[in-house]
């Protein structure tokens, strides 16, 4: 019995995880992406915006310079970008700054060393 009980338990927890890609987006929320936040913080600026709706059309609300603001989207790839559990040995190099840098279904993931075109993971 308790053997049938994790089981289930580990199912709907993997079910749960799938909940964002498969209903969509929020309510109020643009499709799209944001950019990567690469620039240096400025932790003392207050956020510009809260949510998408705050934006102009072909703006979202992201985090740029550590607080929220209304940049330019950028177009997402379907599926996530692989984990990478190494340390960087080497500086930080960006082989790559969006998904659209990327040929066919490749994204432009977050690696060790920076971001790199890499396969997206299943799910």
């Amino acid at each position: 019995m308790r053997a049938h009980s994790l089981l289930l338990l580990v199912a709907f927890l993997a079910l749960g995880s799938q909940l964002p890609a498969a209903s969509g987006r929020r309510k109020g929320e643009k499709s799209g992406g944001c950019p990567p936040d690469d620039g240096p913080c400025l932790l003392s600026v207050p956020d510009q915006c809260i949510e998408d709706s705050q934006c102009p059309s072909k703006m979202k609300c992201c985090y740029k310079s550590c607080f929220r603001q209304c940049v330019r989207m950028v177009t997402v790839k379907l599926g996530t970008c692989p984990e990478d559990r190494f340390d960087c040995l080497s500086p930080i190099q960006h082989l790559c700054h969006k998904d659209s840098d990327c040929r066919g279904n490749s994204r432009c993931c977050p690696g060790a060393c920076g971001r790199d075109c890499r396969n997206p993971a299943r799910g």
